[in-house]
């Protein structure tokens, strides 16, 4: 198999040491969090609605999904890959896009807060990097956040590519920044030299948990590789606003507004790397990339970075019982 790190490997300490870090987040999933990140501004959902979908307005996920129904809808046989709370899936069904989805899910057991209709969505276990795909079976497969948080990125785009339909399509709805949101000196000095007044402070590499962003700075290229000659749309955009939310809590409204301006500009002229990308790819006739193997010291470094004895203490505190009630406290507290 086409794999970077084996089914062996993944047995080791390191590689589950970080899978139920990936449970824990999503038993702890809650839309009002979700909603309420920073990310989620209102001011970037807006210029996503603006550059994705040419749209003023933004209602639910149209940001990013509107022009599906009107230009590669409807669809029929439709698989999500980490559909997570299922809120996107739901809204192409509630439009019309499709009246039914398959999902692959890490968390579709261990997420209290997933709620599919049964009739509408079957939902499957399973760990994306070994998951096999039914051949020539999809009409559309949406990736949504999901691709940077695998490690066999190789295996799992030809496994999407065999799975798709002669005619089907593939949305890709990812970030494609660096790697562990370690940006570099030339992303951050930009951004600093538009915002002096804020302190930013890049993430530790063990501060970035789980598999978030494990492989982020190879997808593009994996993408390029895999579907290239099959793009029908294709937007990136991203390496300013993103960084400038990671890195500098202190931020206001009005830095978010001028953060967007200047993403804006330097997505159009390409002097910043985007750190989001959205594309609809068809069906390919190209091969797969070979993957390059991991050693386990390698798979031990890249999603297990050693971390100060206090940050260990604290982490092993938020995932314990009285984490969680400290969890519910805060959310009963705050709007």
């Amino acid at each position: 198999m086409n794999l970077a790190i084996t089914p062996d490997q993944a047995a080791s300490v390191w590689y589950q040491k970080a899978l139920q870090y990936e449970l824990f987040v999503g038993r702890a999933s809650n839309p009002n969090d979700i909603k309420n990140s920073g990310i989620n501004h209102p001011e970037i959902l807006a210029y996503k609605g603006r550059i994705l979908g040419n749209r003023s307005s933004v209602a639910e996920y149209a940001d990013w999904t509107e022009f599906l129904l009107r230009d590669f809808g409807p669809r029929k046989h439709c698989l999500s890959l980490g559909s997570g709370l299922g809120r996107v899936e739901q809204y192409l069904m509630r439009i019309g896009f499709t009246e039914r989805f398959e999902a692959i899910e890490l968390c579709a057991n261990e997420n209290e807060l997933l709620r599919f209709d049964s009739e509408k969505v079957n939902v499957l276990k399973g760990d994306l990097n070994f998951t096999e795909l039914a051949e020539n079976s999809y009409d559309f497969i949406l990736c949504h956040g999901v691709l940077h948080h695998l490690i066999n990125l190789e295996y799992i785009l030809d496994q999407i590519n065999r799975a798709l339909k002669a005619d089907g399509i593939l949305m890709i709805y990812e970030y494609i920044g660096e790697t562990r949101w370690q940006f570099t000196d030339e992303r951050m000095n930009f951004v600093r030299s538009r915002f002096p007044h804020l302190k930013m402070r890049v993430p530790r590499p063990w501060e970035v948990r789980g598999f978030e962003s494990v492989r982020s700075g190879d997808l593009m290229e994996l993408l390029t590789n895999q579907f290239g000659a099959g793009v029908e749309r294709s937007v990136s955009y991203g390496g300013v606003f993103f960084p400038l939310v990671i890195c500098a809590p202190g931020r206001s409204d009005n830095d978010i507004r001028a953060a967007v301006e200047a993403d804006a500009i330097v997505s159009a002229n390409g002097a910043v790397p985007p750190c989001y990308h959205m594309g609809i790819y068809r069906k390919s006739e190209r091969p797969a990339t070979i993957a390059r193997k991991w050693s386990d010291s390698e798979l031990r470094d890249r999603v297990t970075p050693k971390s100060p004895i206090v940050d260990r203490a604290i982490w092993s505190l938020r995932q314990s019982a009285f984490g969680g009630v400290l969890r519910t406290a805060k959310r009963a507290i705050l709007p």
